[in-house]
């Protein structure tokens, strides 16, 4: 369960939130293979500072995530501001699936 996330839905368009705290868009990877969208941080990278922490409320841990995604849903791009990673994927509906009007004749 961690790191947490949303994921919000608006009609066709969808949008995943994972809450970042401290972790820098650079150290984050995401990756798409087979409808499978990953999402991967390596962990901190080891201080070499004397300075001791008292108390560590952010986790700053390393994880994996982990979405399967529909075949129809098209990844727009990813953004990383104020400690939230914003997804913001589409689902795409081929013409002949959308639905149309049969003319009466």
């Amino acid at each position: 369960s961690y790191p947490p996330y949303n994921i919000y839905r608006d009609g066709l368009k969808f949008q995943i939130e994972v809450a970042l705290a401290g972790i820098d868009k650079k150290d984050v990877d995401i990756e798409l293979c087979d409808s499978v969208m990953t999402i991967k941080y390596d962990g901190p990278k080891k201080d070499s500072s004397d300075v001791e922490a008292v108390h560590k409320g952010i986790a700053k841990r390393a994880f994996k995530l982990k979405f399967t995604l529909a075949e129809d849903l098209e990844v727009l791009g990813a953004s990383l501001k104020n400690g939230l990673l914003e997804i913001k994927l589409e689902r795409v509906v081929p013409d002949e699936k959308k639905p149309r009007v049969i003319e009466v004749k």
